[in-house]
């Protein structure tokens, strides 16, 4: 009930310059490969997404200790060529311009800079509504989706409704890049 509270959310110092033009067949997550990240579920949610539409690729940026537990189940899941653990990179930004389709499958997060680094370059999301964080940011059905933590099926239908609208994913990234100014240092 206090009137003398303000919510000031963590900045992000991007350019709000060049977008992506959510043209590219590529649909690109990035963190720390820990299981919190739980870039496993998101795999197993590939599979599903490659089936229906096999010229789509996963890339997946980032480093960690379960980077040979990752490649073991794109292997088993027979997904090499279609899943890529793509490593570190120092230009997320460039990376994510690249791509259409920005993905995050953490069980957990606080407050996930890397959902509006994706927006701010036009990015729309599919993200896990894990208890914080996500929530915050996406704005279910106008500039990404919320699926329930570890609901692979939802995960791979929102992704797929996506790669099929392309003209959903445009007007969605653009909502993405203009929810994301709000966010500006």
């Amino acid at each position: 009930g206090h009137k003398n509270v303000v919510v000031m959310p963590n900045p992000i110092t991007a350019d709000f310059g060049e977008q992506a033009d959510c043209n590219a067949k590529v649909v690109v997550a990035a963190g720390r490969l820990v299981r919190p990240k739980n870039f496993i579920s998101l795999i197993r949610c590939w599979k599903i997404v490659a089936e229906k539409f096999p010229d789509w690729r996963l890339e997946i940026w980032g480093s960690g200790h379960q980077e040979s537990v990752l490649k073991n189940e794109i292997a088993e899941l027979n997904l090499k060529g279609k899943v890529f653990l793509m490593g570190y990179s120092s230009d997320i930004y460039g990376k994510m311009k690249e791509a259409s389709i920005y993905v995050l499958s953490s069980v957990f997060e606080g407050f996930p800079l890397v959902l509006i680094e994706a927006m701010s370059v036009g990015l729309p999301v599919v993200s896990y509504s894990c208890p914080t964080g996500p929530k915050d940011i996406v704005e279910d059905g106008k500039n990404g989706f919320l699926v329930p933590v570890n609901d692979e099926m939802k995960m791979a239908e929102k992704i797929c409704t996506l790669i099929e609208d392309e003209n959903l994913r445009k007007m969605m990234g653009k909502e993405a890049f203009l929810s994301s100014k709000k966010y500006k240092i």
